[in-house]
């Protein structure tokens, strides 16, 4: 039961770093700064292929 809730704890963990990374994305876009949309993206994409690398 305890890892259970562990589980959705860095789930929930993650998606919240994902919408923020996401987030500043859409501030470098807005502001024409591709080296900062590039970065973002960067840890966007290491966000989402977390749950794949740990499985």
């Amino acid at each position: 039961m305890i890892i259970n809730f562990e589980y959705l704890a860095l789930f929930v963990l993650l998606l919240t770093a994902l919408v923020l990374a996401i987030k500043q994305m859409s501030i470098a876009l807005d502001e024409v700064d591709i080296e900062r949309f590039t970065l973002w993206t960067g840890v966007a994409s290491v966000i989402a292929g977390l749950p794949i690398i740990l499985w």
